[in-house]
C-alpha cells in the first residue's frame, strides 16, 4: 500500500496513472512552449522527479532525485505552500545557487503545489524554460486546472486504498481478516524465498473466549480478542504478517532462523496475556523449502495448536 513517505515510482501495484499524467505534462509543456515540464514528489528523502515532459530539451529523467537541501525552485514552493513563478532567474541572487540555474541554464520557472487528500504536500507540477518569461494569467489558470486533475487522482487512490484496507482488515483488531492474510502472506513467502528469508508459522487461539462472553458478556469477550491482538504486536517484529482468521483464531507469519526463535516470539506473546490475566494456546511449525502451500502449514500449526490446548 503506497504511503506518502514513499516514492510513487515505487509502487508496483498500478495504481499511479504515470501514462496518464506523462500526457497531461507532455501537453502542458508544448501549451507553454516550455523545453521541460515536471510533475515532482516531495518526501522525507527529498525531491524526485516523477514524470518528466518527453522533450529532447529536458535535461532531468524521471526517477532523478534531489536532496531537502537543495536549493530548488519545487522547495520554496513546499516550504511556503504556494505557488511560484520566477520570470527571470538570472540576476537574482536567491537563485545563484540554484543547480537548475547555475548548471542547467534555466532561467524562468512556473509551479504549483500538489497536495494529497489528506492536505500533506504531495510536490509539485510546474514548467522551465531557458529564457525569460512573461505567462499570461490564463495560462496560470490552465496550470491550476492541471493540478485539479491530479489531485483527483490522489483522491481516487486514497478512496481505494481506504476501500481495500477495509477489505482486507479485521475491524476490531485492526489485523489482516482471512482475505488479506491470503493475499498478503503469499506475497511474503515469496519474498522470503528470493531473500533467502526462512518463515516460521504461528497458530494461536484464544482460550476461553466462550466463559468470557457468557459469564461477562460480549464487550469483554471483545476486549480479550483486542487485548491477544495487541500482544501479537508487542512481540512480532514490525514486517511479520498477523491477522485474525475468524472467532478466536489468529496467525503469525513470522521471519525466524528456526524453531527456537519461533518459540521465544509465542513465549513472548504468552506471557503478555498472562499479564493480563488471560491465556492463549499456540502452535507453530517452520515452513521447510519444499514448495508447498501455504494451507499445509496453516493445517499443521492448527493441529499443534490443538495438542498444546489439550494440556491446558
Amino acid at each position: 500500500m503506497l504511503r506518502m513517505d514513499q516514492w510513487v515510482l515505487d509502487e508496483t501495484d498500478g495504481l499511479i496513472p504515470l501514462s496518464k499524467w506523462q500526457k497531461t505534462v507532455d501537453v502542458m509543456a508544448r501549451v507553454f512552449d516550455a523545453p521541460a515540464g515536471f510533475i515532482v514528489q516531495f518526501t522525507p528523502l527529498g525531491y524526485q522527479v516523477v514524470i518528466s515532459s518527453d522533450q529532447e530539451s529536458n535535461p532531468y529523467s524521471a526517477g532523478s532525485v534531489i536532496p531537502l537541501d537543495t536549493n530548488i525552485f519545487c522547495r520554496k514552493i513546499i516550504e511556503e505552500s504556494t505557488g511560484l513563478y520566477v520570470k527571470d532567474a538570472s540576476d537574482d541572487p536567491v537563485w545563484a545557487t540554484n543547480p537548475e540555474v547555475r548548471d542547467d541554464g534555466f532561467c524562468s520557472y512556473l509551479g504549483l503545489p500538489l497536495y494529497w487528500p489528506s492536505g500533506d504536500p504531495f510536490g509539485t507540477i510546474c514548467v522551465m524554460d531557458f529564457n525569460a518569461t512573461d505567462y499570461r494569467h490564463d495560462y496560470v489558470e490552465l496550470m491550476e486546472e492541471l493540478k485539479g486533475l491530479i489531485e483527483s487522482d490522489l483522491e481516487i487512490l486514497s478512496q481505494y486504498q481506504l476501500i481495500s484496507n477495509m477489505a482486507m482488515t479485521d475491524e476490531l483488531t485492526g489485523l489482516y481478516n482471512r482475505r488479506g492474510f491470503n493475499s498478503v502472506s503469499r506475497q511474503y513467502v515469496a519474498l522470503a524465498k528470493r531473500s533467502g528469508i526462512t518463515l516460521g508459522l504461528l497458530y494461536l487461539d484464544l482460550d476461553g473466549l466462550k466463559e468470557i462472553n457468557d459469564v461477562q458478556g460480549h464487550s469483554s469477550g471483545d476486549q480479550a480478542l483486542i487485548e491477544l491482538a495487541d500482544s501479537i504486536g508487542y512481540a512480532v517484529r514490525e514486517n511479520d504478517i498477523t491477522a485474525r482468521l475468524a472467532g478466536d483464531e489468529f496467525v503469525v507469519l513470522a521471519a525466524a532462523e528456526n524453531q527456537e526463535q519461533l518459540e521465544m516470539i509465542s513465549q513472548r506473546i504468552c506471557e503478555d496475556m498472562n499479564s493480563k490475566g488471560l491465556s492463549v494456546s499456540i502452535g507453530g511449525v517452520m515452513l521447510d523449502k519444499r514448495n508447498r502451500p501455504l494451507e499445509h502449514w496453516l493445517e499443521l500449526a492448527d493441529r499443534k495448536m490443538y495438542e498444546q490446548k489439550r494440556t491446558h
